[in-house]
């Protein structure tokens, strides 16, 4: 009885961190601004992104970090890998960038489960940068800037070929495992 009641707890503490993680995505998408303050100007082929804070992103990765990296007991599959992120085209860079955040927004991010308020709260944190970061790159898309070639969509291919390998849990956790790799690979812009 007793462990029943924690488990109705414990699903009512993950329902309350999911609905205000969607509050705050929707907030943020509403405004069109993102989270993160002073930061970086980086090029995605002819996409400009200004104030993209890594230190922001990484303080709120670090938190969950250690959380998810120790669930993550599949060493044999990495989905950032090698094929996917060295050497992109730099005019393949933006397409491939927006195919990334927006996994990440509806598949990553809203199947992360934690039953901790603060990692809740990174979590959301971090959702609310990639929404503010998939904005900017929307509106190189509608502007012609952002172009999609065969590159882009092959390189996401193998992405999801990867992530398809594991069940929707583990999977998650090695996406949000994987995000440093993704940090990484987005500032050598």
């Amino acid at each position: 009885m007793k462990e029943e009641k924690m488990g109705k707890r414990a699903n009512n503490l993950i329902k309350m961190g999911l609905g205000a993680f969607y509050c705050l995505a929707l907030l943020t998408f509403l405004s069109g601004k993102t989270v993160i303050a002073e930061g970086k100007k980086l090029n995605f082929g002819q996409c400009e992104l200004n104030s993209i804070s890594f230190r922001e992103l990484r303080d709120n990765f670090d938190a969950i970090r250690q959380n998810v990296q120790t669930q993550d007991n599949r060493t044999d599959v990495v989905l950032l890998n090698r094929s996917v992120l060295h050497n992109v085209m730099m005019s393949e860079s933006c397409c491939l960038l927006r195919h990334l955040l927006r996994f990440y927004i509806e598949r990553i991010f809203k199947h992360y489960e934690t039953t901790s308020n603060m990692l809740v709260r990174k979590t959301s944190t971090l959702a609310n940068a990639f929404l503010g970061i998939k904005a900017n790159l929307r509106e190189c898309h509608k502007q012609s800037r952002c172009a999609c070639g065969e590159e882009s969509h092959r390189r996401f291919k193998l992405f999801l070929q990867e992530y398809e390998k594991l069940d929707m849990r583990m999977a998650t956790i090695k996406a949000m495992g994987e995000m440093d790799l993704l940090f990484a690979w987005m500032e050598s812009f």
